[in-house]
């Protein structure tokens, strides 16, 4: 597991001695990113009104096939310390199904919002920690029962439990109004799934992940006389480069 994260690290560092690196303006910045993620074995639990089991479960990220995996983040940079809001879209299918678990998977997705907070160190890279909650999209078919899919929750989606992460970013490149960036992280997290419409009905699922992302942010825009161009400049292109993965899926 630590050997993986070095290797993140490692190009995260390649990166900046590549290209050098981008020092922060004080303001808000808008990221969007894509990437790959994927989770650790783990012991999952599953307990419905017929039986309970455990199961010593595989992950498969599947990163790049149905919503593709991604991250947002809007964040406030002072000097060169931050902190913001970011949404991780990670994705947990399990890959050692049984005759009992016929399918399941928190594929729309496994996800996490975080509240960061970190710095820029004089390296450039820039570490944070971040603390935040589980909104899990289960679909799930057990032995006997029917499809778990979209039912409950706001659409399918449900608080599920809480998770942590630590990442480690390089800003390797910038222009007058964007950055690029590149960043890998530890996620850690607990989550209680529901598996039927059933309140005693769960799947209890422990994850650890690594993700690794490349993307761009906006810049914070220099003048209180704002003009529309602006605007797009600092809202629109991230958008369009978040919401152009729906096109290549």
């Amino acid at each position: 597991m630590k050997s993986i994260f070095k290797i993140y690290i490692l190009l995260l560092c390649l990166a900046s001695s590549l290209f050098g690196y981008a020092k922060p303006t004080d303001g808000w910045y808008i990221h969007s990113h894509w990437g790959f993620s994927n989770s650790l074995p783990s012991v999952m639990s599953i307990h419905t009104r017929e039986r309970d089991v455990v199961h010593n479960a595989k992950w498969k990220g599947k990163s790049f096939e149905d919503s593709w995996y991604y991250n947002v983040k809007i964040e406030k940079w002072t000097k060169q310390n931050v902190r913001g809001w970011e949404w991780v879209h990670h994705k947990m299918y399990l890959a050692n199904t049984t005759s009992f678990i016929k399918s399941y998977s928190i594929s729309d997705g496994y996800n996490m919002l975080f509240y960061n907070f970190g710095k820029q160190h004089n390296n450039g890279l820039i570490s944070k920690i971040g603390l935040g909650i589980v909104i899990g999209h289960p679909d799930i078919t057990l032995e006997g029962k029917e499809r778990f899919f979209l039912d409950g929750g706001v659409g399918g989606q449900y608080f599920a439990g809480f998770a942590a992460q630590y990442s480690i970013q390089s800003w390797f490149y910038e222009t007058e109004k964007y950055v690029l960036s590149a960043e890998g992280k530890l996620t850690l997290g607990y989550s209680r799934i529901p598996v039927s419409t059933h309140s005693d009905e769960f799947s209890e699922v422990p994850h650890i992940a690594f993700h690794f992302s490349f993307g761009m942010g906006s810049k914070p825009m220099k003048t209180n006389n704002h003009k529309l161009k602006d605007y797009l400049h600092f809202y629109l292109t991230p958008l369009i480069h978040h919401y152009s993965i729906y096109f290549l899926d």
